[in-house]
Parts: structure tokens; C-alpha cells; sequence
């Protein structure tokens, strides 16, 4: 299976807002795909089959299976980070 063989596949990316397409969220986080990319593109493609195609199971895992933290702790993160930046 070609690596951009589902790149132009669109859906609407709930943290963009807009339309977007496989082969940008393929390769988002330096190289490595969007965390969310298996929840957006199931239905469209099989997105599980081909990323365990393409990835190793260790970044697999690294990519899709680690916990995230949810809205209001990235929130939380960001107001401490703001922070440390203006004391600065």
C-alpha cells in the first residue's frame, strides 16, 4: 500500500475547524501523525489497518494509545505556561 495512497481524503477537523486532509494530519507532529487521526478518518478508510502498516507498534502506540489529557488540563496548561512566560 502507497504511503499517500489515502492523502486526499477529507474530513473536518474538530480542532481546526475547517476541512482537512489525510496527508496533512499523516505526518502533523514533526513527521509523526495526529493523535486524533484514527477517530477523524475511521469510516472513510481503514485507517487503523494502514497506519500498522506504516508505522512500527512502538510508535504506533506512541502516536494513538498514550493518554491525553483532556480539555480543561490543556487548558490548565496553557494558563501555567502564559504565566512563567510573563514572570520572566
Amino acid at each position: 500500500m502507497p504511503i499517500r495512497a489515502f492523502d486526499s481524503v477529507t474530513v473536518r477537523c474538530p480542532q481546526l475547524g475547517h476541512d482537512i486532509s489525510f496527508g496533512y494530519c499523516r505526518t502533523l507532529e514533526d513527521g509523526l501523525p495526529c493523535s486524533r487521526a484514527l477517530a477523524c478518518f475511521q469510516g472513510r478508510f481503514p485507517v487503523d489497518t494502514f497506519f500498522r502498516a506504516i508505522l512500527t507498534e512502538e510508535t504506533f502506540l506512541r502516536c494513538f494509545e498514550r493518554p491525553r489529557p483532556d480539555r480543561v488540563g490543556r487548558l490548565l496548561s496553557e494558563v501555567d505556561a502564559a504565566r512563567r512566560r510573563a514572570d520572566r
